[in-house]
């Protein structure tokens, strides 16, 4: 069986590369074809959220698929902006939100939030390199955390960052052999756990950040001598749950408190 560590340089080597052969997947290709031809003839929230095919393409692109369902949410997210402090996309912990809220800002920009480069172009590359990422975690789940790793690292700035997102918090884990029951302690006892073996800085770092990929890489074939069944790991991947177990229902309620909230 290949490693891990093979497996991901044979993927990243040539990045460009690869994702070209993604592009040419006849799946994958219909869908970003249909998105480009349409993306931009929306001018509405309710246009938006009403295309099924166009609304579910941006939601993978930007880590929400698993949410795709909740689309009376993303509708009042769009229509709150990000320029309101006290906006659902500002008040939600998941930075994800805020970062789709800005993608799509029909509050700021109307009609012409979707001929912006975050609704089109940046759309499409993020599929692309999602699509990579699962298409490559069907075969080894390390390689999709070690894939993914290397994408976010760099927006982490805080030890909280690393425990707010799961597959981050399972690629440090399985690195530095931490075990899983100690996320089952207390934040602070977390957190000082944690900075003992990652220096958050270091995440700015490429060289740093390879070095850290090449150990996981390694960590993971150690424990992982079988490759297990896909289902546990994919919830790893699965950023756009509402944290904390709240309900979409419960989300949007609470969102209209003022000044409380996320």
């Amino acid at each position: 069986m290949i490693t891990t560590s093979t497996r991901y340089q044979l993927v990243t080597r040539d990045l460009a590369r690869t994702k070209a052969l993604i592009e040419k997947d006849p799946a994958t290709k219909r869908e970003i074809e249909y998105y480009q031809a349409n993306i931009k003839t929306i001018k509405t929230i309710e246009d938006f959220v009403k295309n099924d095919r166009i609304f579910k393409f941006a939601m993978k692109a930007y880590g929400l698929e698993d949410m795709a369902y909740a689309k009376g949410l993303f509708k009042k997210l769009l229509q709150e902006g990000v320029t309101n402090p006290l906006s659902m996309a500002n008040k939600m912990s998941n930075p994800l939100y805020k970062e789709f809220a800005k993608a799509f800002d029909f509050k700021a920009k109307g009609a012409a939030a979707t001929s912006e480069a975050s609704a089109s172009t940046d759309a499409v590359q993020k599929y692309v390199q999602i699509s990579l990422e699962k298409k490559e975690g069907d075969q080894n789940q390390g390689v999709q955390l070690a894939m993914y790793f290397k994408r976010k690292a760099s927006s982490v700035t805080t030890t909280m960052g690393l425990l707010a997102d799961k597959a981050l918090l399972k690629f440090v884990q399985t690195t530095f052999n931490i075990p899983q029951n100690a996320s089952k302690a207390d934040l602070d006892i977390q957190v000082r756990n944690l900075e003992k073996h990652i220096t958050i800085k270091d995440l700015q770092d490429p060289k740093k950040v390879d070095k850290l990929i090449q150990r996981f890489n390694a960590m993971w074939d150690v424990t992982n001598p079988s490759m297990a069944t896909a289902a546990p790991v994919l919830t790893l991947f699965d950023q756009s749950s509402p944290q904390q177990g709240f309900s979409v229902d419960l989300m949007m309620s609470i969102a209209k408190l003022r000044p409380g909230g996320f």
